[in-house]
């Protein structure tokens, strides 16, 4: 059982430790000796640093709801309390690291209120494709506002692929959907699916490495598309008023597996997610994304482009910026549980849909 020297005001003293002594030393703090006047009254208030610790580690609890923690979280925040204690313990502790083991502890309690599941608002989510139908040629939007997808078939010179109910990771049949060839789906335009901010979440499962492997698209890179790149990288492109932002994750994905894959898109920031863990943050993307409702075109899933609007070729692009089919590109597997929401989603957020949902 731990020692500690509790305070009626142990906050307003753990504000004033990390205020006034993050690193506070003087000739005599470093002696070693555990027992002068100021090395026991900077391991008072690290006693009482370790008090508050404690609390929020009992009164918080992991999970994948709203108000639970990420799992993992209390082992860091616990290991960082021990920590404290040793340094609490030591009677050969200088002031000096006594007064850093305290600004080490609330630093890590900060990260702990940060792996907090806070809840998304209603109205943030804008489509929800759950793809559990399992029949017919259209897939239910499940977010409320109706945006439903009609499956259609792809172009000719893919091969007019045509969306294939099919197992989903968990090994259920016809509850998640492949494409091939062109096969797609489309979700007619709203600006409602055209936010300035933007989060996609989907479960995938890739059959082949493709640098063309895009399995959604809004105007493709005149609105926003995400995809697999080189090495089965997840690639997404966010059109905003300066120009067109091309990111990546920088991580392969194996093909053959199913994956859950994130791209939170708003505040100047890209950030990518794999199986409910951020892999890579970029903060060099400023701006809004971009609304095309004066040259509106439908939301596709399998491809970036509507079918019967790429265009024949790039001889009138610079004029009307439409698409010509050479350039677009299909994906290559199978998709599931597309989610689009009108906000930047947070890390525990993210990581609460993958928990929720992986098998």
């Amino acid at each position: 059982m731990r020692t500690l020297l509790r305070k009626p005001f142990a906050f307003l003293i753990a504000a004033a430790v990390v205020a006034g002594f993050a690193v506070s030393s003087c000739s005599d703090d470093d002696s070693g000796d555990g027992n002068n006047a100021d090395v026991m009254a900077k391991k008072a208030i690290l006693a009482d640093s370790i008090n508050i610790a404690d609390d929020l580690l009992s009164s918080t609890e992991e999970g994948v709801q709203d108000g639970q923690y990420t799992n993992g979280s209390k082992d860091i925040l616990q290991d960082a309390i021990d920590a404290a204690q040793g340094v609490h313990d030591n009677t050969a502790a200088t002031a000096t690291q006594v007064a850093n083991a305290t600004v080490s502890l609330h630093q890590a309690m900060d990260a702990y209120r940060g792996k907090v599941i806070l809840p998304v608002a209603a109205e943030a989510l804008v489509g929800h494709w759950s793809f559990d139908e399992g029949t017919g040629t259209t897939a239910g939007d499940e977010s409320g506002h109706n945006f439903a997808g009609t499956f259609k078939t792809g172009p000719a010179s893919w091969g007019a692929g045509f969306p294939e109910w099919a197992e989903d990771r968990y090994g259920i049949a016809k509850k998640a959907i492949h494409f091939n060839e062109g096969a797609n789906i489309e979700v007619p335009y709203n600006t409602a699916l055209n936010p300035k901010k933007l989060t996609i979440a989907l479960w995938l499962n890739a059959d082949e490495i493709n640098a063309g492997n895009r399995f959604i698209g809004l105007h493709s890179w005149h609105g926003y598309k995400f995809q697999l790149q080189e090495a089965n990288r997840p690639f997404m492109t966010v059109a905003t008023a300066e120009k067109a932002i091309d990111k990546d994750s920088e991580q392969n994905l194996p093909i053959n597996e199913w994956h859950h894959v994130a791209a939170t898109f708003g505040d100047g920031n890209m950030i990518f997610y794999v199986d409910g863990v951020k892999i890579r943050e970029w903060n060099d993307t400023p701006g809004d994304a971009v609304s095309i409702a004066s040259q509106p075109y439908n939301l596709v899933f399998g491809q970036d482009f509507p079918t019967d609007k790429y265009a024949a070729d790039d001889s009138n692009y610079d004029n009307d910026h439409v698409i010509p089919l050479d350039w677009g590109g299909y994906f290559r597997g199978y998709l599931d549980e597309i989610r689009i929401y009108n906000t930047a989603l947070s890390g525990p957020q993210i990581e609460s849909i993958y928990n929720r949902e992986k098998p």
